[in-house]
């Protein structure tokens, strides 16, 4: 029973990946705890203060609204799994969208930005380009604006920079073989984990 932040990590670390809350094929976090409906409530700081201190990653990997929970040692598999990830080979692609390379670009050139400082054109939902860029885990959560309703928001930074090796270890695997352990340590199909986590064709 998870009823802890220390028994969040121990939760997380024993199953490599799983979501914060139910509806996806991973093991959910507030499954796992007493408090049923108030789950989320009770758990909102811990996604949040257990990634910034970097004893877990959490992020919307599953895409937009169905945030995960990534084990440190696992980190390096998901990261190599999802391919390339340099923002202007994903752009030629169109893999990512303009809005989301300007906002790493953003980033990229003046350091941890706050979200109401990142560089939206008018009218444009917040929610998609930052989805796409945490899914080929370019930029991270690094920090909070405040703690209070108002003043809760994040600063986002690099992941490679908040995670450095990560990033060094990931860069020893292979994209086929990354896959292939992520399949063997969910028991998920690779065309599930393909839809779910934007994985492209390798080449």
């Amino acid at each position: 029973m998870i009823e802890t932040p220390d028994a969040c990590v121990d939760f997380v670390n024993a199953v490599g990946l799983c979501a914060w809350s139910a509806g996806t094929p991973l093991p959910s976090v507030t499954e796992q705890t007493p408090w049923g409906d108030q789950a989320m409530l009770h758990t909102w700081f811990w996604k949040d203060d257990l990634h910034i201190e970097k004893r877990i990653y959490y992020g919307q990997l599953w895409g937009a609204g169905t945030p995960v929970f990534v084990s440190l040692k696992l980190l390096p598999t998901m990261i190599a799994a999802q391919g390339d990830c340099d923002p202007r080979d994903l752009f030629e692609k169109n893999r990512l969208t303009r809005v989301a390379l300007s906002l790493y670009e953003h980033i990229e050139a003046h350091g941890h930005t706050a979200k109401k400082h990142l560089p939206y054109p008018p009218k444009t939902s917040q929610t998609p380009p930052l989805v796409q860029l945490q899914q080929h885990f370019l930029i991270t959560k690094v920090g909070l604006t405040g703690r209070t309703r108002g003043s809760y928001s994040y600063l986002w930074g690099s992941c490679q920079e908040f995670f450095p090796e990560a990033f060094v270890r990931a860069s020893k695997l292979g994209v086929a073989e990354a896959r292939a352990a992520l399949v063997a340590h969910t028991n998920l199909s690779e065309t599930q984990l393909k839809k779910m986590l934007r994985w492209q064709e390798v080449a």
